[in-house]
């Protein structure tokens, strides 16, 4: 636990580090940092630090992916929170970026910060250990991962109503978290695990989610009820047989789903 904390300071650090550096107009720096600053748990760039130092990972560099991770998870909420998608007032308990910036900012800090992930990738003297191929890689997992084959697919479904909600949850939460582990499975250099990081880091994103929504009794909560504690119970236990025996990994599932008890 005590990693943790300082993991998800570090990441705290860093991005107020790299927001602080962006060359744009003012209200355009200060609508990007909104979101990413307001707090959050970090779960994501979390479990790319636990993976990345499992497997021997540079701490820093696979900080600095997480942190990619993030603009773009912090993209994704100023974009779903917007009037034509769901339309939210609040968020941790503060005016979302459109109510405080306006709708036509808030789009555009989106797009920014959705942009910044891939130059902060791309820009070599962001890591002190990857090699252009392994920035390469990180960027087009992230690219896939985010895109239309994966969060933003799983978005559009979302907005039709798609009625399988684990498959809409596998696109929309989950393809974040396979990113997260497979970019951590990136910055060792442990390409040739990729496919079980990917498949753990699915069934993590799925468990998230359905954790997520008994919690706030909506989505599989309202199909399943109570049942849904037992799925969660169920997935969460395959889950600790299947993954290594990593502290940070075992650690990160159970504050989650020991926030239902």
């Amino acid at each position: 636990m005590d990693r943790l904390v300082r993991w998800r300071e570090k990441v705290d650090r860093r991005l107020k580090e790299l927001l602080e550096k962006v060359d744009a107009p003012r209200e355009l720096k200060e609508a990007m940092a909104y979101y990413p600053l307001a707090g959050g748990k970090r779960i994501r760039p979390l479990f790319l630090l636990a993976v990345s130092s499992a497997l021997g990972g540079d701490e820093d560099d696979a900080a600095t992916a997480g942190c990619a991770l993030e603009l773009v998870h912090n993209y994704s909420l100023v974009h779903d929170d917007l009037p034509c998608m769901d339309d939210d007032e609040t968020r941790r308990g503060l005016p979302t970026c459109h109510v405080k910036y306006g709708e036509a900012l808030a789009l555009l800090a989106g797009d920014a910060l959705l942009t910044y992930a891939f130059e902060l990738l791309a820009d070599e003297g962001s890591f002190k250990t990857l090699t252009p191929e392994g920035r390469l890689k990180l960027s087009f997992i992230l690219a896939k991962k985010a895109g239309a084959s994966g969060m933003v697919g799983g978005q559009v479904l979302d907005v039709n109503g798609h009625p399988d909600l684990e498959k809409v949850s596998l696109l929309k939460t989950g393809a974040l978290f396979e990113a997260a582990f497979t970019m951590g499975g990136v910055v060792a250099g442990k390409e040739e695990l990729l496919p079980k990081l990917e498949r753990w880091g699915r069934k993590v994103g799925l468990l998230f989610q359905m954790v997520d929504d008994y919690l706030d009794r909506d989505g599989f909560y309202a199909l399943k009820g109570e049942a849904l504690k037992r799925e969660i119970e169920k997935l969460y236990g395959e889950l600790k047989e299947e993954l290594p025996p990593w502290e940070e990994l075992g650690a990160l599932l159970d504050i989650f789903v020991k926030k239902m008890y």
